[in-house]
């Protein structure tokens, strides 16, 4: 750099700082009405600027405001890209705009829906929030996200549980509740992973808590005697083909926080998750695909699991919906009939590309009977707000049909199939990023024999002795007692056994 330049440097600086105060008025709107939305302002070095007042975010490079119909922002004189987003069905809008002392600058947003899909039935919800509740509600018409259970406590780690609020709700408006009662358990690297424990009217106990002690199989127990939704958060963990076996999971997150806007944190043995065991799953790609493996292998044993998604809003560089499950409603949109919906598996979950796929008319979680080879009509109906990559069709872990997106930002088909045997299908759909993974997938539609999902008898002695190996893994002194061993023992036996019969 010429001597001159260096010279001028501290001048810049010291003119910078003495450039006095402007105010920056904005203005936010969606279908001509003042609305909610994600607010980012940086100035021209691209640095981040928040909304004094506002719902504030700063984690690990995501740093916006949640502003509520109009702001006033004080700044520095200068130049300043602001731009405004609210959740997958809507397109960002960005401005530039210069700010001088004295007259107030004036910005309006018009932040356009392009897709509405409670006007198709599907209503949206984030099943792993760590925020401040009283945040939420500015945040979920922000987001247009209809449900938002927020994690109020906490059992494992460093955090120690809290007190359990009085109230399980707190207010907000017809068409979006953030709820209060949740709990999750999480024992990572040593212990067997996490699981998410929703709408349970107790809290779980902490006492005598270790890292493998109370097993996640007696918190899930007593969740559900309570009439709790059972959350499996993501297919990796240890605990989960054992909490699969026993009838413990009501959900799964197939799309979860370990997908962020601009990065895959692909890390994950090293939290305590299953070993993967192919080269293919170590690309941020070959990870989405890890998830989608084996939550297919478990379907491959006959069970019918909903996928969920969950974002980790509060620990990961997200906001809350952007991993979000979509549930198409079988009645009145309440947030009863949203987990009612949900836990039979009329579900999409993403962190990008909106879906909606019918077969014969019904969405997923519905159920044939498989009398014979027959054809069936699957309608996709696959949105973007930018493009789409591609659109798959999964017939018992196979791919049996995909499309290219074409670039384009929507997608429309409906496809004759014949279904050649028992099994299960699903429709997962991409768009194009080089970042990161953004794709969303359906929960099956179910083809049964006699009532009941065929199993693979090889994947079934796969858990069998993956299970076997995990109660080998332990011993008498990772456990408090000796009958504690003794009960962790019996509960990897019974889902062993459950494996060995299906293997049968």
């Amino acid at each position: 750099m010429p001597r001159l330049a260096l010279l001028l440097v501290p001048l810049r600086l010291a003119l910078a700082q003495a450039l006095p105060d402007g105010t920056l008025e904005l203005y936010l709107r969606s279908d001509d009405k003042p609305t909610a939305a994600r607010v980012y302002i940086t100035d021209a070095d691209g640095k981040p600027h928040l909304v004094p007042g506002a719902v504030t975010y700063s984690r690990r490079g995501e740093d916006h405001s949640v502003v509520d119909r109009t702001a006033e922002v004080p700044l520095p004189a200068g130049k300043y890209q602001v731009r405004a987003e609210k959740g997958p069905e809507f397109r960002a809008v960005e401005k530039s705009v210069t700010v001088a002392p004295g007259e107030p600058a004036r910005l309006d947003l018009d932040v356009p829906r392009f897709y509405n899909m409670s006007e198709m039935g599907w209503y949206s919800g984030d099943l792993h929030i760590h925020r401040t509740p009283e945040d939420l509600p500015v945040i979920v018409r922000a987001e247009d996200l209809n449900v938002a259970p927020t994690i109020t406590r906490h059992l494992g780690g460093s955090r120690p549980p809290g007190p359990y609020p009085a109230s399980p709700f707190l207010p907000v408006d017809a068409n979006h509740f953030v709820s209060v009662h949740n709990q999750e358990v999480e024992r990572l690297v040593q212990g067997h992973g996490a699981v998410v424990l929703l709408n349970t009217s107790e809290p779980a106990s902490a006492e005598g808590l270790t890292v493998l002690h109370p097993t996640e199989t007696e918190f899930c127990r007593r969740a559900r005697a309570l009439g709790g939704f059972i959350d499996g958060e993501k297919p990796i963990w240890k605990n989960i083909p054992v909490n699969v076996a026993l009838g413990l999971i009501d959900a799964i997150g197939i799309v979860n926080n370990h997908f962020h806007p601009r990065a895959v944190m692909a890390e994950a043995e090293k939290w305590g998750s299953m070993d993967r065991d192919k080269p293919v799953y170590q690309t941020p790609a070959g990870f989405a695909q890890w998830m989608m493996d084996l939550y297919y292998s478990f379907l491959d044993c006959g069970f019918r699991i909903p996928v969920s998604a969950g974002s980790a809003s509060g620990v990961m560089p997200v906001w809350p919906g952007y991993e979000r499950v979509y549930v198409h409603l079988s009645g009145p949109f309440t947030y009863q009939q949203w987990f009612q919906d949900l836990k039979t598996g009329r579900s999409v979950a993403t962190n990008g590309p909106l879906l909606g796929v019918f077969l014969d008319g019904q969405p997923p979680g519905g159920q044939v009977d498989f009398q014979g080879p027959a054809a069936h009509v699957l309608i996709i109906d696959a949105q973007s707000q930018d493009r789409l990559d591609r659109i798959e069709i999964v017939f018992n872990g196979q791919v049996i049909r995909s499309f290219a997106g074409g670039g384009n930002a929507a997608f429309r088909t409906a496809v004759n199939l014949t279904i050649p045997e028992p099994g299960w299908l699903v429709v997962r759909c991409f768009e194009p990023n080089a970042q990161t993974v953004r794709y969303a997938h359906s929960s099956p539609f179910y083809f049964l024999r006699n009532g009941s999902l065929p199993a693979k008898r090889a994947t079934a002695q796969r858990w069998a002795d993956y299970v076997r190996k995990l109660a080998a893994s332990v011993k008498t002194a990772d456990y408090p007692s000796a009958e504690a061993y003794d009960a962790a023992q019996a509960t990897f036996r019974e889902a062993e056994a459950v494996y060995r019969r299906l293997a049968r």
